[in-house]
């Protein structure tokens, strides 16, 4: 009998494995490999910006000397200030790590929980209890995990350009209050959390009838 949950079965499988492998290789990111510097998750980089979200400017505008950059940071100006550096001290460093770990955690996690659940229902059956409680599982934490990873980038990011500059107005308080909602994690979590209700009400129904037959 043909699995009913492929091709998507099989496709999810692929991912987690290359997910894997890019986290293996994040782990080697600060070794040098035949010349070539790994840089993963921002480890290993030695210049990277920063954008001040919380300011709207102009494209193209000539740096205004209210975007003042700190010392061995540049400034550029797009529609938002965007604070650079190539030579980060170790706390700028690891807040370029920190502003890009949220979003790969959400994003790894999601993946392992469908395949949890691409696998419980395999084993289990798609309409059953666990495959709804593994669902519903997996709908938290596209609701939870998307806001937690946006809010924890965005106050890396903000407290990385208030390093970067010497504005003064950046801060982790500004990226805590200016970031930016995940609208697609959250419909998404709601669709599954949706059907995971609808899974139950659908297995309750049919334990009922099941046990008056």
């Amino acid at each position: 009998m043909s699995n009913p949950l492929e091709p998507i079965s099989s496709a999810i499988k692929v991912v987690v494995t290359v997910i894997a492998a890019l986290l293996v290789a994040g782990v080697l990111g600060a070794m040098t490999l035949d010349g070539v510097h790994l840089r993963v998750l921002g480890v290993g980089d030695k210049n990277f910006c920063a954008t001040d979200t919380s300011t709207t400017v102009g494209g193209g505008e000539v740096p205004d000397p209210e975007f003042k950059p700190a010392p061995g940071a540049t400034v550029e100006m797009d529609a938002h200030p965007s604070y650079c550096t190539e030579d980060p001290t170790a706390t700028q460093s690891l807040l370029n790590i920190a502003k890009q770990i949220p979003s790969s955690v959400f994003t790894v996690g999601a993946l392992l929980l469908v395949l949890w659940l691409i696998r419980g229902a395999e084993g289990d059956g798609l309409f059953t209890a666990r495959t709804a409680h593994r669902l519903r599982t997996l709908g938290w934490w596209l609701l939870a995990g998307g806001v937690l990873s946006a809010v924890a980038t965005s106050v890396a990011e903000q407290a990385l350009v208030g390093s970067l500059s010497r504005s003064g107005d950046a801060s982790a308080l500004t990226g805590l209050l200016s970031w930016d909602m995940p609208y697609m994690a959250l419909l998404t979590g709601l669709g599954v959390l949706s059907f995971a209700r609808v899974m139950r009400i659908g297995i309750t129904m049919r334990e009922e009838l099941d046990g008056t037959a």
